[in-house]
C-alpha cells in the first residue's frame, strides 16, 4: 500500500465493463475474420470503477462504496443494490460527494442490512464485484486469525511478534471469558486453548543463551505468558517468570534502553512487583520527555502493559503515557478522511495504517469505550478493497497477530451492538 499516480479507466473501458462486469457469462455474438493480432505489449489489468469492500460488510455496522468518477463519462446520480440471491435490486440510492476528494462519489447502502450476497450497480459504469453482507463479519475474521496463529503457534513457525500481539488480543478480549468460566472449586481449571498454544511454543522456542532483541522479546513473552497462565498452573507460570528474568539480565547489558526493553520491563513489573524493574521504568521519564513522538517507535504495548498493572506506578510517567495515546489517537481520528482517502491516503504503507490501529484500539481500551470505532471501521474498508488498487491487503505470513487483535476488537463491538 503506498501512493499511486491515478490513471483513470477510459470511457471505453468503462463502458467495456459495464457490458462484462454485470453478466452472467461472456458477450456473445461477436465474430471476426481478422487474424489473431500478435501483441507485444501487456494489456494494463481494468480497476473496477465501483469500489467496495471486498471481505463484505458487518450487517449492523456502515456500509459505504465509492465511484471513481472518469472525466469522460461525468457523474451519475443513483445506484442501485442487486440482491445476487434473489437476483433483482432490493435498494435504490443516490451517490453524495466525498468531501476533499471530487474524483469520488459515495455510495452509502447502510440501510442494507439482510445476510447475503449483493452487487451495486449504477448507469454508464457498471457494477461493483460481488461482496457479502453478514451477521457476524469481525467475529468470523478474529477467529480466522486466532486459528491461523494457532496453527502457526503448535508448529513454532510463528514470529515472536506475533506471540505478543495474539498474547495482547487474548488479555484484552478473550481472558475476561475465560475468567468467567473459570471453577470455583480448588482443582485448577483447564487452561483455554488459546494459552495452551501458547504454552506449546514456548516449550519448543528456548532463547536462554541468546542475547539481544530477540531474546529481550522472548522474555517479555514469557512475563506476559506467567502473568495470564498463573491461575492455570502456578508453577509454570513462576518457572517461566524465573526464566524471563534471567534472560533480560543476560541480554539488558548489551542493550541499550530501547522499545523491546522498556516493554520487556513492563511485562516483569506487572508480573512481579519487583522494585528494580519499577526504577527501570521510571528511568524512561527523561527520554519520553525530549522525544514526544515516542509512540511511533515502537513503545506502544509496553506503556499499554505499565498503564494497566495493579503494581504501584509511577503517576507521572504514567500520566505521561496515557496522554500520548489519547493525543495520538485523536490526532489520527482528526484526520480519518485524509488517512482512508482511497486515491490520494496519506500512510506511507500499510504498516503505517496498522500502527494507526494500534493507537486507536489502545485509547478506546484506556477509555473503556468506543470513541474511534468509526475509524477503525474506515481503516479496515481501506485495507480490504477500498483503496486505489481495490487490493485486500492480507497480512504477510506468520505476522497476523495485529489483524487478530483488530478484529477481536471489532467482534466485540460488534457482539455488543457498539457500532456508531
Amino acid at each position: 500500500m503506498k501512493r499511486h499516480t491515478i490513471s483513470y479507466v477510459s470511457f471505453f473501458a468503462a463502458a467495456l465493463f459495464a457490458l462484462t462486469a454485470c453478466s452472467d457469462g461472456a458477450i456473445t455474438g461477436r465474430h471476426s475474420m481478422e487474424p489473431v493480432a500478435v501483441l507485444d505489449y501487456e494489456v494494463p489489468a481494468a480497476l473496477p470503477s465501483v469500489l467496495t469492500d471486498l471481505t463484505g460488510y458487518s450487517q449492523n455496522a456502515e456500509k459505504y462504496a465509492y465511484l471513481r468518477i472518469n472525466d469522460t463519462v461525468g457523474k451519475v446520480d443513483r445506484f442501485s443494490i442487486v440482491d445476487l440471491d434473489q437476483n433483482r435490486v432490493i435498494y435504490e440510492g443516490s451517490f453524495t460527494e466525498a468531501k476533499g476528494n471530487e474524483d469520488l462519489l459515495i455510495a452509502d447502502f447502510s440501510d442494507v442490512t439482510s445476510v447475503g450476497r449483493y452487487r451495486i450497480e449504477c448507469e454508464t459504469y457498471g457494477c461493483s464485484e460481488e461482496f457479502g453482507i453478514m451477521a457476524d463479519k469481525y467475529g468470523s475474521f478474529s477467529v480466522k486469525y486466532r486459528d491461523l496463529i494457532m496453527e502457526d503457534l503448535r508448529d513454532l513457525s510463528a514470529t515472536s511478534q506475533t506471540v505478543l500481539e495474539f498474547l495482547q488480543a487474548y488479555e484484552w478480549y478473550y481472558a475476561d471469558n475465560a475468567d468467567e468460566n473459570m471453577s470455583s472449586e480448588t482443582v485448577l481449571p483447564d487452561a483455554p486453548e488459546e494459552l495452551v498454544a501458547v504454552r506449546d511454543w514456548i516449550s519448543g522456542s528456548d532463547y536462554s543463551e541468546s542475547v539481544g532483541t530477540e531474546a529481550v522479546i522472548y522474555a517479555a513473552i514469557l512475563a506476559k505468558f506467567s502473568f495470564l497462565y498463573k491461575d492455570y498452573d502456578s508453577s509454570l507460570a513462576t518457572e517461566c517468570l524465573q526464566k524471563a528474568s534471567s534472560i533480560y539480565s543476560q541480554s539488558n547489558s548489551v542493550l541499550k534502553s530501547d522499545s523491546e526493553s522498556f516493554r520487556a520491563l513492563a511485562e516483569l513489573y506487572r508480573a512481579s512487583g519487583e522494585s528494580a524493574y519499577y526504577n527501570e521504568l521510571s528511568g524512561y521519564k527523561e527520554y519520553f520527555s525530549s522525544n514526544p513522538d515516542f509512540l511511533n517507535n515502537g513503545y506502544m504495548y509496553g506503556a499499554m502493559t505499565y498503564i494497566v498493572t495493579r503494581q504501584a506506578v509511577d503517576k507521572e510517567l504514567c500520566d505521561m503515557l496515557v496522554n500520548a495515546i489519547l493525543s495520538k489517537a485523536q490526532t489520527i481520528n482528526n484526520r480519518r478522511r485524509e488517512i482512508t482517502d482511497p486515491m490520494f491516503s496519506q500512510t506511507s504503507g500499510r504498516e503505517e495504517m496498522l500502527d494507526y490501529l494500534r493507537v486507536l484500539l489502545s485509547a478506546n481500551y484506556i477509555l473503556q469505550g468506543y470513541e474511534y470505532d468509526m475509524t477503525v471501521q474506515r481503516c479496515l474498508h481501506y485495507l480490504a478493497g477500498l483503496n486505489v488498487e481495490s487490493d485486500v491487503y492480507e497480512p504477510e505470513a506468520n505476522n497476523e497477530g495485529v489483524y487478530f487483535l483488530v478484529y477481536s476488537c471489532m467482534a466485540e463491538l460488534e457482539r455488543e451492538g457498539k457500532f456508531h
